[in-house]
């Protein structure tokens, strides 16, 4: 009976795990796929890229930005972390930046991207849809 209650009580204290998301922005407006500050926010797993950049864009410090990226990769805070399932392409900076700790969106995407091309690239992955990266290059 004592087991039981001590591991119904470590079961009750074991903390949610949360997960973040990096966003990124140009310090100059004029370049926008140059130089990146960056910043994190913490979201609810599967929770839409859509919600997250709403939320994003109350920051105080970004009023006014018009260009905002988010990360296709969250990261839990156990150190885990994941790419997001289909990740919107109006808010990647892809191909101006690749995820060097995946393979996914990193350089074998990359690689795939220089050799289809923007076109075939983008049919496969986004349903022929641009990445805001690809709009602004």
């Amino acid at each position: 009976m004592i087991g039981a209650l001590v591991a119904l009580t470590l079961g009750a204290c074991t903390k949610e795990e949360t997960y973040v998301r990096n966003y990124c922005y140009p310090t100059d407006e004029s370049d926008p796929t140059g130089f990146q500050k960056s910043g994190n926010i913490i979201i609810n797993k599967g929770e839409s890229d859509e919600s997250i950049m709403k939320r994003v864009k109350n920051f105080d410090y970004l009023d006014g930005k018009t260009v905002i990226f988010l990360s296709p990769r969250a990261y839990s805070s156990n150190g885990k972390s994941y790419t997001v399932e289909n990740p919107d392409p109006d808010y990647m900076l892809f191909p101006h930046s690749i995820d060097s700790m995946s393979d996914e969106w990193g350089r074998d995407y990359y690689e795939e991207y220089k050799k289809l091309g923007e076109k075939a690239f983008c049919e496969k992955y986004f349903d022929g849809e641009l990445t805001l990266g690809m709009k602004l290059d």
